[in-house]
């Protein structure tokens, strides 16, 4: 008894490209021959579904979004107004500090100057102590008043 046809062999004799020993095999074996009916009686309804069924219809394409070009429109529009409130009516609002005198800008210096040039680690007796006059350094009121006049563009 030789072995049974494959699926393969079977598609290639429904096919009519069988060897002449596969299909020698195919007349003498009753089971191949009942499953090449089979497997003809299914090819048979596959043809037929596929000659008598109608093509699948496409999905329709949803309509375009009219409302995106409001959307951006509106958008640019609240944008715009934000920077108007911003520049215009928020800076118009708030109050600005008035300028601060000569002496506060010489105290304010003062205490820089001696919070950064104290050896000791003490500011007040940094600023307490004095120099000899042939060599001491210009006063408080005086950088202020060069420092203003720098920062202005006026002569030192």
């Amino acid at each position: 008894m030789s072995r049974c046809l494959s699926d393969d062999a079977l598609m290639r004799a429904h096919a009519e490209l069988a060897s002449a020993a596969e299909r020698a095999h195919l007349a003498g074996c009753a089971a191949c021959t009942g499953r090449s009916r089979h497997l003809r009686r299914d090819l048979d309804l596959i043809t037929g579904v596929l000659r008598d069924s109608r093509e699948p219809q496409p999905r329709p394409v949803s309509a375009p979004r009219r409302w995106l070009p409001a959307a951006v429109g509106l958008a640019t529009a609240a944008l715009a107004l934000l920077v108007w409130v911003e520049v215009a009516v928020w800076r118009a609002v708030t109050p600005v500090p008035p300028t601060m005198q000569a002496q506060e800008v010489a105290a304010i210096l003062a205490d820089v100057s001696a919070s950064l040039f104290s050896v000791s680690g003490d500011p007040a007796a940094a600023a307490s102590q004095a120099a000899a006059p042939e060599d001491a350094p210009p006063s408080i009121e005086a950088m202020a008043r060069e420092l203003d006049s720098t920062l202005t563009g006026g002569e030192p």
